[in-house]
């Protein structure tokens, strides 16, 4: 079987009074009005504005903190023909942001250069070496674009050469603030701007807006890559910029943006939010992930043509490096993990070699791989220390989990989501074991999928280019107003097939009773001719697109996400043997025998026939594998592991044999006073032989022995014991520790959970939750 990646959850499907008031007022379809509901617009003239924004919906840029001031000082600086310098950064919105600013002072007449720091030299945000050099060269204005607020030695620098600042950007705003001229900033906490949550290159134009005493339509072409680029909300004037800026983009006389779209095979009157999230974000960023990202600012900015498609071939070329690189690290970090990973929530990966520029898109990939916050490091030159990136999943804070432990780590920053970090190689170990802590601290849950919710089911016959381009009237999508997910009933799916050079991706017919449209799930992964073989049987859910071929307009289905369930019947044979004890002739029923855990398989392997078919562990199951018996022999780790089980093979009689090899049943989980007792007595104590004195320390301490070897698991995990070649000496504690917060404690939990749950019921309600679990 394979299962969906997400856990979906539909929306109600009854319609409201509000909706149909909407539908009527607004004189827009029911679907149409049902999704704005559903994105929490009510408010009929928000609607008005959200579904067509207008140039009132772009504020006026002096409602922003220091705008006047920063007006001011570069007005001067252009009247006194001063050297500016617009200082970037090496991101699709740090170059888009240049860009924009350059063109503006030029326009306005100024003495006006550029820089775009290096990744590999310069660094993230200002660098002391680079003020310096831009100081020496002539500036005297030093204006900063999606650069940080940080800086403060740097501004300090710059003002006793008299130097003056502005600082124009969107991120995080640290406690001590640089003592620039300006800090233009749209959540500077002495004056918060009305859209919060504009990007690098939002804020570059709304100073560009003031400076011009106007609107400069045509730089809001940058605005919209730059806006989408960075993954800000698509919302307020956000929205309107966007929305302007696509259209923009589409009658764009740029002579670097039209190669790079002709090299992509993009008509220009078909770009949208994705034109720009996925082929050009991507390509910009190209730049400075692998080399330098100062030929994207001339890339924007040229208006000779055959310059821009020098540059836009180069762009290219370092864009088709980026994806090997990431397909070639991808591919080695995958296979450190299957050998690193086991025992950890946090996937942290080392390589040598790996290219820092493209390690963040690496760990994303092993998040989607894994469903794990992941991080991937490579040895510096220094050949000590460890540089890379950490994505994360939403369920898991990334920044809190490592801003705890700071202490290890050479140098630190990020957000939720993703950081970047420097360690020293010998911190590794410790890093690794902070993050597993952590996990427990936030009470990770890898079991439990990202919920995807469902905005709707349509039946196929309903889906058309009509019904899409209602829809679309959300557009342009993005954060905080995603591309609504559908799902699909009453369809039959025909002509399924592997697509694309390396036939990763699945294309097929979903046709109704009057209609059909195609659908495509890309990057499938190796399973693709079974995913193929069943697809007959597929569920999905995706978004609604158009494809134009051969002259005509086509609906079509990006699948988002999919499952085959196993065709097996509900009514199998149930041979319930959950009391008995594992014997010999259990051991050679006729069937195919299961076992979840290999050390228990490992200890009774050599009571098997040779002939005997025998399944260790999930991941040696074969997809939709079909046998008359299945024998489980052992007890699953978790409820969802069993589950996993029982809708990967297809049975038509289950014998649950579900031995629980050391059961923690009987004796449960130990009480506070069991800890506190065991404490006392081996903090006081040195070299206590456990192969000799551990039946004989049970019996003094009245506690069972099963019990005292978990207690003294989780001291050894703790630190409270030190076991040195069967002798252990107790360690008195330095600070307060959770014991239900550490691995061994969770996994006696879920155990015990699970012994409760599979093992004290009677045979009815077992088969009842052996059904639920199968989802029959």
């Amino acid at each position: 079987m394979f299962e969906a990646r997400y856990d979906w959850k539909y929306d109600s499907a009854s319609v409201s009074d509000l909706e149909r008031e909407i539908q009527e007022k607004m004189g827009i379809s029911k679907l149409l009005a049902e999704l704005l509901v559903k994105r929490q617009h009510t408010d009929f003239d928000e609607i008005r504005e959200f579904l067509l924004p207008t140039e009132n919906s772009i504020h006026d840029s002096y409602l922003m903190h220091d705008m006047q001031k920063a007006i001011e000082r570069i007005q001067d600086a252009i009247i006194n023909d001063e050297k500016i310098t617009v200082y970037g950064d090496y991101d699709a919105d740090g170059i888009t942001s240049t860009a924009l600013m350059y063109e503006t002072l030029e326009e306005l007449g100024a003495n006006v250069d550029y820089y775009i720091p290096n990744r590999f030299s310069d660094g993230y945000g200002p660098n002391m070496n680079v003020y310096r050099d831009l100081i020496e060269q002539g500036t005297k204005l030093i204006v900063t674009v999606d650069n940080g607020v940080s800086g403060y030695e740097e501004v300090e620098y710059a003002k006793k050469q008299g130097v003056d600042v502005v600082i124009t950007d969107h991120h995080e705003l640290p406690e001590k603030l640089p003592n620039a001229v300006a800090i233009v900033h749209p959540r500077h906490p002495e004056k918060k701007y009305l859209c919060p949550n504009l990007t690098g290159v939002g804020v570059a134009f709304k100073v560009a807006s003031a400076l011009l005493e106007d609107i400069p339509q045509e730089l809001l072409d940058l605005v919209a890559i730059g806006t989408i680029a960075d993954l800000m909300p698509i919302l307020g004037e956000n929205r309107a910029l966007v929305k302007f800026g696509i259209l923009a983009l589409q009658q764009t006389s740029r002579p670097g943006l039209i190669a790079l779209l002709n090299n992509a095979k993009v008509k220009l009157s078909e770009v949208n939010e994705e034109t720009i999230g996925f082929v050009l974000a991507p390509r910009l960023n190209s730049l400075g992930r692998i080399q330098n990202a100062q030929s994207g600012v001339e890339l924007l900015t040229t208006t000779d043509e055959t310059r821009a498609k020098q540059i836009a071939s180069q762009v290219e070329d370092l864009n088709n490096r980026r994806k090997e690189l990431v397909e070639k690290i991808t591919k080695e970090a995958s296979e450190v993990l299957t050998t690193s990973a086991a025992g950890h929530s946090i996937n942290l990966v080392v390589g040598k070699d790996w290219h820092e520029g493209v390690l963040g898109i690496v760990a994303s990939h092993l998040v989607e791989e894994t469903g794990r916050p992941s991080i991937v490091l490579s040895f510096t030159k220094e050949g000590n220390k460890l540089k890379g990136s950490g994505r994360s999943i939403e369920a898991f804070q990334l920044f809190d989990a490592i801003d705890a432990h700071r202490e290890l780590l050479d140098s630190f920053g990020g957000h939720h989501m993703a950081c970047g970090l420097t360690i020293d190689v010998n911190n590794l170990e410790k890093f690794q074991m902070a993050l597993d802590s952590e996990a427990r601290k936030q009470n990770l849950n890898l079991h439990k999928k990202e919920i995807l919710y469902i905005d709707r089911i349509l039946d196929i016959d309903m889906v058309s280019p009509n019904l899409i381009n209602e829809v679309n009237q959300l557009a342009p999508f993005g954060v905080g107003n995603p591309k609504p997910i559908f799902s699909f009933k009453n369809y039959e799916v025909l002509k399924p097939f592997l697509m694309g050079k390396s036939k990763s991706h699945l294309k097929m017919t979903i046709k109704g009773e009057k209609s059909a449209a195609d659908a495509i799930a890309f990057f499938i992964g190796e399973n693709g001719q079974k995913l193929v073989d069943g697809a007959h049987n597929i569920r999905f859910v995706g978004n609604l697109t158009t494809n134009f071929w051969n002259g005509q307009l086509k609906p079509q289905i990006m699948i988002k996400d999919y499952y085959i369930p196993v065709e097996k019947n509900a009514k199998f044979k149930l041979i319930d043997l959950r009391k008995n004890k594992l014997t010999t002739n259990l051991l050679k029923k006729n069937g195919v025998l299961f076992f979840f855990n290999q050390d228990i398989y490992q200890k009774i392997a050599n009571l098997f026939d040779d002939d005997l078919e025998v399944i260790v562990g999930l991941k040696n199951l074969s997809h939709k594998k079909k046998v008359k018996n299945l024998v489980i022999i052992d007890c699953p780790n978790t409820i969802e592991d069993f589950g996993s089980l029982l809708n990967g093979i297809s049975f038509e009689e289950l014998t649950t044999v579900l031995y629980p090899y050391e059961s923690v049943l009987q004796s449960g989980m130990p009480t506070r006073q069991d800890f506190i007792c065991v404490y006392r007595f081996v903090v006081g104590h040195k070299n206590i032989n456990l192969k000799k004195d551990l039946n004989r320390l049970a019996t003094y301490l009245k506690i069972k022995k099963d019990l005292l070897i978990f207690i003294l698991k989780v001291f050894f995990e703790v630190g409270f014991v030190r076991i040195d070649n069967g002798l252990m000496t107790g360690l008195a504690a330095t600070k307060v520790i959770n014991l239900e917060d550490t691995s061994s404690y969770r996994d006696r939990q879920r155990l015990l959970e699970v012994e409760k749950t599979l093992l004290m019921c009677k045979t009815d309600e077992f088969e009842k939750i052996i059904l639920k679990l199968m989802r029959v």
